[in-house]
């Protein structure tokens, strides 16, 4: 893939990501769980991009990295990376679901690992042994730039798609 395609296709899949990070944060919003002493309805909705978000990038960042060191399955580890990430905000969900208010501080400290997993998934990606040298080299700069632009179009989609679609409307 030439670095043109690999950051278009980081754009589209950017701004695919930000949207349906908004619909996503809509529907909890509206229609999301709630119990005794905590919702997920209307600002508890913002667990959804402050926890899915990050974890999207991580798995974003991480295939990059993967794909710039020659793994053949770059797509596939970066998609771990990323559920990695959700699975963190599945357990900070599911504490405050079978622990009601007494998880809420569990709860929040979960929300520390999602962001540091956004951080620490392309950084073991870098460090993890590579099968083998790539046999052409590869540009740098497509790379960095293909993430940068997943993460502004993410964040941009998502933005726009919330003037459109108010999580909390």
């Amino acid at each position: 893939m030439k670095t043109s395609r690999l950051v278009l296709s980081a754009v589209v899949i950017g701004l695919l990501a930000g949207v349906l990070l908004d619909v996503a944060t809509f529907l909890v919003a509206r229609y999301g769980p709630q119990a005794d002493s905590w919702s997920f309805r209307g600002n508890g909705a913002l667990s959804v991009p402050f926890g899915l978000g990050p974890a999207v990038l991580a798995g974003f960042w991480a295939a990059l990295v993967f794909r710039f060191r020659g793994f053949a399955r770059w797509l596939l580890l970066g998609l771990a990376a990323a559920l990695v990430g959700t699975a963190f905000l599945l357990v900070s969900v599911l504490v405050l679901v079978l622990f009601n208010s007494g998880g809420m501080g569990v709860s929040s400290a979960m929300s520390l690992f999602i962001l540091a997993w956004m951080v620490l998934a392309p950084i073991l990606a870098a460090v993890v042994p590579a099968p083998k040298p790539r046999p052409e080299p590869q540009e740098v700069g497509g790379h960095v730039g293909a993430g940068v632009l997943i993460t502004v179009a993410l964040v941009v989609a998502f933005y726009a798609a919330a003037l459109v679609l108010a999580p909390g409307s």
